[in-house]
Formats: structure tokens, C-alpha cells, sequence
């Protein structure tokens, strides 16, 4: 799953903050999912699924 978000950030030319804002959380939590310290809750994957598109 990391991977995969930092693959779609990149994708959409955005960094950790401006998807973190995208999101609604914090640029922070963005760096921990992107380094497997964290996992994104249901209502992350479902709004990082929707930007996929």
C-alpha cells in the first residue's frame, strides 16, 4: 500500500502537505504511511482510491 501511495502522489506531481491537504490530514501521517509506520484508516484508502482515477 505504501508504495502505491507514494507512486500516485508522485503521479500527481504533489508533495506529503499538499496531499495530506488533499486528504485532510496531516503531511506527517502522509510520511508515515509512505514509510510503513502507519496504515491509512478505511476513509484514507477509500479517498486515495478516488484520486487513483
Amino acid at each position: 500500500m505504501t508504495n502505491k501511495i507514494l507512486k500516485l502522489r508522485k503521479r500527481l506531481k504533489l508533495t506529503q502537505k499538499e496531499l495530506a491537504e488533499v486528504l485532510g490530514v496531516d503531511a506527517i501521517t502522509v510520511s508515515r504511511w509512505e514509510r510503513e509506520e502507519q496504515k491509512p484508516s478505511r476513509l484514507a484508502l477509500r479517498q486515495i482510491e478516488r484520486l487513483e482515477r
